[in-house]
């Protein structure tokens, strides 16, 4: 019994050309709007030297800001009293103060607990 040969039609191999560009496409545009792991105080404070140098994602309760002011701490939404400092040099968004959940992503320095935040988002991560 001889199988015979499947014939494929240059419009056949055109068409899934295409469906596999754009699939490509897709998925490095859905890679880039991926925000990684967001991590609490706690878990980031548990394993400094892990995160150290690294850009990472916080996230906490924002504590000690002064509306003058580029810095603050993040505290552990569970934990109060475990705490990062936070410098960002960028503009804050609106409804940033303090008391309120933020998520932020910055490079994380293990030795002083500090973040030079890139970007901040306000409100609960599971959001993002």
């Amino acid at each position: 019994m001889e199988k015979k040969a499947i014939k494929i039609s240059e419009r056949q191999i055109k068409i899934t050309a295409v469906i596999i560009i754009v699939v490509i496409v897709v998925v490095v545009l859905l890679w880039g709007m991926v925000p990684g792991r967001i991590y609490d105080v706690s878990e980031i404070l548990e394993n400094s030297e892990r995160f150290d140098g690294r850009i990472i994602n916080a996230t906490g309760v924002v504590g000690d800001w002064l509306i003058s002011s580029n810095n603050f701490t993040l505290m552990d939404s569970l934990n109060r009293s475990l705490i990062i400092n936070i410098t960002h040099n960028g503009g804050f968004p609106g409804g940033f103060g303090n008391n309120e959940t933020v998520v932020v992503t910055g490079i994380f320095l293990s030795g002083i607990n500090h973040i030079e935040s890139q970007s901040i988002q306000i409100g609960c991560p599971s959001k993002y």
